[in-house]
Formats: C-alpha cells, sequence, structure tokens
C-alpha cells in the first residue's frame, strides 16, 4: 500500500527520468522543495518496497511494479488535469488541483473521466459545445472568479 507522499515522490522520480533520462536525490529534494534527508528517507521506503532501485551516489531507477505504478499516477494526474481544463479551470489551477485529487479519486471515477475525456475530443471541431460551456460559465461570473484568483496569487 503506498502513501500519498510516496505517489508524489514516485511522480516526481517519473517525471524527471522523463525529462532528463536519469534521476538523482538532490533533483528530487529540489523539485519538492524538500530536504536531502527526507529524500533519502522516501528512497528508502521506495526500495525497501520494490519500486525503485538505488545506488548510492548512484542513480534511481524503478522496478516494473514501480514504473507501473509511476505510470498510473502519472496517468491519473494528465487525465484529471485535462478534465479540469476542459470545465474550465485555467492551467495553473488545474495542475494544483490535479496533484491533491489524483490520490484520493477512485478507480472507476477516473474510468468514467477517461471515457469523458475521450468522448470530448473525438466531438468534431464544428461542436460548440465547449464555446457554449465557456459562455455559461462567464455569464454565472465564474471565469471571472478564477482569473482573479490568479491575479492575487
Amino acid at each position: 500500500m503506498t502513501t500519498r507522499n510516496m505517489e508524489d515522490y514516485l511522480e516526481v522520480i517519473w517525471n524527471l527520468q522523463d525529462k532528463k533520462g536519469y534521476v538523482k536525490a538532490k533533483d528530487i529534494a529540489e523539485k519538492l522543495e524538500v530536504s536531502r534527508p527526507s529524500v533519502s528517507e522516501m528512497i528508502k521506503k521506495l526500495s525497501e518496497n520494490e519500486y525503485i532501485v538505488y545506488e548510492k551516489y548512484g542513480g534511481i531507477i524503478f522496478t516494473g511494479k514501480g514504473k507501473k505504478l509511476a505510470q498510473e499516477i502519472k496517468k491519473r494526474h494528465t487525465l484529471l488535469t485535462e478534465f479540469l481544463n476542459i470545465i474550465g479551470v485555467d492551467e495553473q489551477n488545474a495542475q494544483t488541483d490535479a496533484c491533491k485529487l489524483e490520490h484520493d479519486v477512485s478507480p472507476e471515477t477516473i474510468t468514467c473521466l477517461l471515457e469523458f475525456v475521450e468522448f470530448i475530443n473525438l466531438l468534431p471541431e464544428s461542436s460548440k459545445w465547449k464555446e457554449n460551456f465557456q459562455e455559461y460559465l462567464e455569464k454565472r461570473g465564474l471565469l471571472e472568479r478564477s482569473s482573479n484568483k490568479n491575479k492575487k496569487l
């Protein structure tokens, strides 16, 4: 059983490996804005749970089990971000909220969201539902509030 924190680390390791081709503990510490000892402790835990292989002063490599879980976490994050974008959430908030939601959404909900996103992406370009939904949000003042929140940040 993984914890929310373990999943965050696995996702960061996946993203770093995808971006740089390798992962070092210091990169994880920088990305998560945590101390190096915290990273070392989590690396040990992930290694004990057979999600990664880590050689001191070397890199971090996923095991088959770890790679599968990291891909699943990344897929949930991407799906939730895309869904939030579709319903009018700006990119920055969508990324932040997806990080929070990805740990708590049931597999059934993920499956339904995936089907919804795929359905929406299959609609012809001439479909006006997205524009109509954006207009609806604007009329209700919801897009303005979202934009104003970002300006205050």
